[in-house]
């Protein structure tokens, strides 16, 4: 069989572990039975080193119980900048090799779900462990939405980056960061109404500023130009500004002349907000 995924960005702020947003860069696998395992990889992620380690083959393993599989893995989506690069291939092998629910399979392998979630049913979800279940849900985005995401050439490793998130939250902070989801929720289901406070975090941004000072230069950069909001996408290293439609190119061309200015190495890529999620295609695709 053979799938599409697209790219999630994560938490959009004060969402941490909760909001996935699919985003326009994909990722495509197909895989049949083999007498062997055999893995040709293009693009994002291809000198990853194939061997039972590799998280594409160890999830065909957990749906077939073996690896004697043909595997073809075609990526845009960069690894470690936050853009659910993991959780989409989880999603797409999981799917390409029959599994009964992708978006299950890939949530045990990420220990969390809202990046699979989108991946997997694109558009804005919520996702969150409910008793002993990965539960997912779709929720209104306004379809005048796009994105500006800048990609830094710096990687940051998700397991680094989570490391520094406090174990415990002061009651204050989880307050307001249930506030600010609250009105981040109604505005981006009506761009009109969002502004760029409703992305203020407590949580997660504060802390791993430290692993990537740059952060703040990037978000104020967005901002500057008109982002609706500016937020890390997930883990980073990526930054987030939300843009109406008919400006987001323009946009992203402007700030990357500015990133160029500034002498900061990253990219400016103009993304939509993928409605689709897992598709299945044929081989002509």
């Amino acid at each position: 069989m053979k799938v599409r995924v697209p790219a999630s960005s994560a938490n959009l702020g004060p969402g941490y572990d909760t909001l996935g947003l699919a985003l326009s860069l994909y990722l495509t696998v197909e895989v049949h039975e083999s007498d062997r395992l055999r893995v040709e990889c293009s693009g994002a992620g291809s000198e990853v080193a194939i061997d039972e380690k590799h998280l594409g083959v160890a999830v065909a393993k957990s749906v077939l119980g073996h690896q004697e599989i043909s595997m073809t893995i075609a990526s845009e989506i960069p690894l470690g900048r936050g853009l659910g690069s993991s959780a989409a291939l989880a999603v797409a092998v999981a799917a390409a090799a029959g599994a009964y629910d992708a978006f299950v399979v890939a949530s045990d392998f990420d220990g969390h779900c809202e990046n699979a979630g989108a991946s997997y049913l694109g558009g804005l979800v919520a996702g969150a462990r409910i008793d002993d279940s990965w539960e997912l849900v779709a929720l209104p985005i306004d379809p005048r939405i796009s994105a500006v995401v800048v990609v830094p050439k710096v990687e940051l490793l998700t397991k680094e980056a989570r490391g520094v998130i406090p174990v415990t939250i002061p009651t204050l902070d989880a307050v307001f960061n249930l506030q600010h989801l609250a009105f981040l929720l109604s505005g981006l289901a009506d761009i009109d109404r969002l502004v760029p406070a409703y992305g203020a975090d407590r949580i997660h941004e504060a802390p791993r500023e430290k692993l990537f000072p740059a952060a703040k230069g990037i978000k104020e950069l967005l901002l500057e130009h008109g982002a609706h909001l500016a937020t890390w996408s997930g883990a980073g290293t990526s930054m987030l500004g939300i843009f109406e439609r008919d400006e987001a190119a323009e946009k992203a061309v402007v700030i990357q002349s500015e990133l160029i200015r500034a002498e900061i190495a990253a990219e400016a890529l103009h993304l939509e907000v993928d409605r689709e999620g897992l598709s299945v295609l044929d081989d002509s695709q």
